[in-house]
């Protein structure tokens, strides 16, 4: 098995394992993460071999895709992007670095997670390690911040205040304790949309 097939290989397991099973269509693989956040979301998770930036340079792409939110009306747009730009600026430099990028997508009115990873195919034990890692901080960071994106898509795509946010997740002593999490971000929300009636804003 040359080594593309086998990175490929280990893809499917891992989203095997991880998340609720996978199909293939048209080589993408595609699955389901479940029970996200307090709010209980079910994100689409697709992963597909590109290829690379370089014909030279036989590095091929996997590209992740997970799609955490849809039907999100059009309105929403311009207040719903710079609520995410303010997200990806906290991802990239901030208290909580990940991978990718939150983006809507106005062609089908979702929210999802971008990212691409180079793989060599000479070496696909150690890629397979790097996708096994992404794949554990990938849950993680869908499960830190898929709540607050379903806090924008129910407040028009605005937030006042993600500093507010980041201090409910530092506060988190026990990630497995949803009920702790449930009230903490129940009263945190509640607070956010009073002081957005208090003080309505435009982008």
């Amino acid at each position: 098995m040359d080594g593309l097939n086998r990175i490929m290989k280990g893809v499917k397991e891992m989203m095997n394992e991880l998340f609720d099973g996978v199909t293939e269509k048209d080589g993408v693989y595609r699955s389901m993460a479940e029970h996200l956040g307090v709010t209980d979301v079910s994100a689409v998770v697709e992963v597909a071999l590109e290829g690379g930036v370089n014909e030279d340079i036989a590095y091929p792409i996997l590209h992740f895709l997970v799609t955490v939110a849809g039907n999100i009306p059009e309105e929403y747009e311009n207040k719903l992007t710079y609520s995410l730009n303010v997200l990806n600026n906290v991802i990239a430099v901030g208290e909580f670095p990940s991978f990718g990028n939150f983006c809507y997508y106005p062609a089908l009115h979702q929210i999802y997670l971008n990212y691409r990873l180079p793989v060599s195919p000479g070496s696909p034990d150690g890629e397979i390690d790097n996708i096994r890692y992404y794949f554990g901080v990938l849950y993680e960071e869908l499960d830190a911040f898929v709540d607050y994106i379903m806090f924008l898509c129910d407040n028009e795509g605005e937030s006042p205040d993600l500093d507010a946010y980041l201090k409910y997740l530092k506060e988190i002593d026990d990630w497995n304790d949803i009920e702790a999490r449930a009230r903490n971000l129940s009263a945190l929300f509640d607070d956010l949309k009073e002081r957005m009636k208090e003080q309505p804003g435009d982008v």
